[in-house]
């Protein structure tokens, strides 16, 4: 034993006759940290990136109609980004609905027709609108991730 330095201390020096390497409880979890963090990380790609392409492919698979009582509609532009930042532009008419949500008209419309598309929703009265069954089941949740909820065309 040595003493602490004055302290009233005595430390105790104990020599490890191990050979160094960790123990095997060590190991095991540092495994099962790893393959947490793992799993964890494979299931953020999952979402980010295949969820999205499921949810639209089950969504031109599976329509249904709603009824949705119009609040405004809006003619406007869109855009997308992609994970390399790249993005595109497109024309859009917003629909802004108490009980729907949100909803985007942007298959056929164009810079000269989306005013008129938006023209003809009024106010107050309730519509029809073909959207895919999953965004609109999961309308708040992916309100909170920023996506929307797109009309699908008539027949």
């Amino acid at each position: 034993m040595a003493q602490g330095f004055g302290t009233g201390v005595r430390l105790r020096v104990i020599e490890s006759k191990g050979t160094g390497a960790p123990s095997r409880g060590s190991m095991r979890a540092r495994r099962i940290i790893f393959g947490s963090w793992l799993l964890g990380a494979a299931l953020v790609i999952l979402v980010i990136l295949v969820a999205p392409i499921s949810l639209k492919a089950y969504d031109s698979s599976h329509p249904i109609t709603v009824h949705c009582l119009v609040r405004s509609a809006i003619s406007g532009d869109g855009s997308s980004r992609s994970v390399r930042g790249v993005g595109a532009t497109y024309n859009q008419v917003r629909i802004d609905s108490p009980d729907c949500g949100t909803l985007f008209i942007r298959r056929h419309v164009t810079s000269g027709n989306a005013p008129k598309i938006a023209e003809k929703f009024q106010s107050g009265r309730e519509y029809e609108f073909i959207v895919g069954a999953a965004s609109y089941r999961f309308r708040d949740q992916l309100r909170m991730i920023n996506q929307s909820i797109e009309v699908q065309p008539h027949g």
